[in-house]
């Protein structure tokens, strides 16, 4: 009897091999995520008041084991056996963008190849799985004298001592690649270090939002202190800082501003729980966080969110709607977009977003930060207006978010008559078309001074004269760059300090003259770059002139800007003279 079948399904040709790849090229990280996920997720179906995940140390084969325990239905023998096959789950639906079924074994065998154990308790009956790598194949060690795939540990569990078999539980064991490896201090292996506070810091960074109702605890040996600490979602915490706000987009992703001011730090978070409050932000995905920066990270990145200031202290999440044209690659360590494209997502493709819908209140907190700027920033932003609009450069249209749902266009009616107008009638004069309105240029960009060490060093800009954000148009100025000391003791040397003398004041306006003249040589390359997008000049030629590094090299060329600024100099010196000191220089 023939097959009837359209397709004859693929089959694979070498499984072992398929195996090894899809293990070896997990990412090691990934492990603590998809055995805490695996834990969360069944604890979320344990009775309310029981639904528990602990993660705590065993001493197995003489050495400190990391462990991962939870409540929820636990697994018979044969449940165990099916669960630990590859693309395999239980009480799931396979699918790309939830359940891969596979991830918790193919992280966590890598770093486990001496032993993954696996026991999950039902009706106080306990079944074990230990999974590993031997003879060069990955897969379940056959246990005891029965050479067994599942094992009954129910009596093993009994003589610890400290299993509950009154409830359903599962647990897992991290043996790691020798026996006599510390899972808890080194869960990686050698190969991969981890601080002592990883624990805290991946969860941290990790998950947003927990299951209602399920609670996650470090016992004492995993973050070294005497007693639990409860894992605490950052959504679960607002009320521990200073102020925090939620916008949503007609799109439905919501924007979450979270401000905590310094004296605040860690002073309202509850007893015994994780409540780290270091600013970071990321794109929060079915209350996982997705591309997290953290500390310098995020410092650097933050103006491009609209945050040029105060960003140690204000955290950014972006988070997507379920229905979003997103998923999880297959690791679960990024998110891709849907369809033809499939690249990867980042949070700074959803910055316009956030500079849109940021609360006043924020913005205001974010210029408290910011430095006083000088008066000379109005003369040249004049400047760089008529530039822009001589050299015809338009505004930058903003870039569509991907993934989005779309809106529907408007209706419109072509060639229909008005209403009474028989086919052989001329329809009445049309009004006359309205003027051509005036073109429209690009706007200046913003210009920062920045002074103190701590500005600069913010920005990354030691050693540097000039940092330019395209996507918050805003350019930074170091205005403790060399160059503008060099150009000030030039101007100073040609000079000739009056009778009385007034040293400090002839050192005040030649810095401030100094300042001027490349903040407007700087800003005047910038509107340059603006314009070579409309002679052909390709998105990444573009960034590299306007890279720090070209418009350093800019600032360094200050003897070019000699002549504007002795003139300036002079006027501004003479101008700022006292009136006494003035008549004693002309009387002279």
């Amino acid at each position: 009897m023939s097959d009837s079948s359209v397709i004859a399904p693929l089959k694979v040709a070498n499984e072992a091999f398929l195996v090894s790849s899809m293990i070896e090229r997990c990412p090691k990280t990934m492990m603590i995520r998809e055995l805490v996920m695996n834990g969360l997720e069944a604890a979320a179906h344990a009775l309310p008041g029981q639904r528990k995940v602990v993660i705590s140390a065993r001493m197995h084969e003489g050495a400190r084991k990391l462990c991962i325990w939870n409540t929820g239905p636990g697994l018979n023998a044969a449940e165990l056996l099916q669960i630990t096959d590859l693309a395999s789950s239980l009480r799931k639906q396979n699918s790309l963008d939830q359940n891969f079924g596979m991830g918790a074994k193919v992280a966590s065998l890598p770093s486990n190849r001496h032993g993954l154990r696996f026991r999950s308790c039902v009706k106080g009956r306990v079944s074990e799985v230990m999974m590993g790598y031997r003879e060069g194949t990955y897969g379940r060690l056959r246990i005891g004298p029965e050479r067994m795939e599942v094992a009954d540990a129910t009596e093993a569990c009994i003589a610890d001592g400290d299993y509950d078999l009154a409830l359903d539980w599962t647990e897992v064991l991290l043996g790691g690649n020798s026996a006599d490896q510390d899972t808890v201090a080194a869960p990686y292996g050698a190969t991969l270090k981890a601080e002592p506070d990883w624990m805290d810091a991946y969860l941290e960074n990790r998950f947003f939002r927990l299951p209602c109702g399920v609670s996650l605890t470090l016992m004492p040996e995993i973050w070294g202190g005497t007693a639990p600490r409860t894992m605490i979602g950052l959504d679960d915490r607002r009320d521990e800082f200073g102020r925090t706000e939620t916008r949503t987009t007609p799109s439905g992703v919501k924007i979450h501003y979270y401000y905590d001011p310094a004296e605040g730090e860690n002073t309202k978070s509850a007893k015994g729980a994780i409540a780290t409050t270091a600013s970071r932000s990321a794109i929060v995905y079915r209350d996982e966080l997705y591309d997290v920066r953290t500390g310098h990270g995020w410092l650097q990145d933050a103006p491009i969110f609209g945050i040029p200031f105060g960003a140690r202290y204000i955290s950014v999440f972006v988070e997507l709607p379920h229905d979003y044209l997103v998923w999880p690659e297959a690791y679960r360590q990024f998110l891709r977009f849907r369809g033809n494209d499939q690249r990867q997502v980042h949070l700074t493709e959803f910055s316009a977003l956030v500079r849109s819908y940021m609360p006043a209140w924020l913005a205001e907190i974010i210029r408290s930060f910011g430095p006083g700027q000088a008066n000379y920033l109005d003369e040249i932003g004049d400047e760089l207006k008529a530039l822009l609009a001589s050299l015809g450069v338009r505004p930058t249209a903003q870039t569509p978010v991907p993934g989005a749902p779309e809106r529907p266009a408007p209706t419109t009616e072509v060639n229909r008559k008005p209403a009474g107008i028989q086919a052989d009638q001329q329809p009445p004069p049309q009004a006359p078309p309205p003027k051509p309105k005036p073109p429209v240029f690009e706007r200046p960009p913003e210009i920062i001074g920045l002074r103190t060490p701590e500005q600069i060093q913010e920005r990354a800009l030691e050693g540097r004269a000039a940092k330019f954000y395209p996507q918050s148009h805003q350019i930074f100025i170091n205005l403790a760059y060399p160059a503008v000391l060099q150009m000030a003791d030039a101007l100073l040397a040609e000079g000739e300090a009056p009778p009385g003398g007034i040293g400090e004041e002839a050192r005040r306006v030649a810095t401030q003259t100094a300042e001027w003249a490349l903040t407007k040589r700087i800003s005047r390359a910038v509107v340059y770059t603006l314009s070579k997008k409309a002679i052909g000049w390709r998105p990444e030629e573009v960034s590299r002139s306007q890279s720090t590094e070209s418009l350093s090299l800019v600032a360094d060329d200050w003897a070019a800007a000699m002549d504007i600024a002795r003139a300036r100099y002079q006027d501004q010196f003479e101008a700022g003279m006292p009136d006494r000191i003035r008549l004693q220089a002309v009387a002279a």
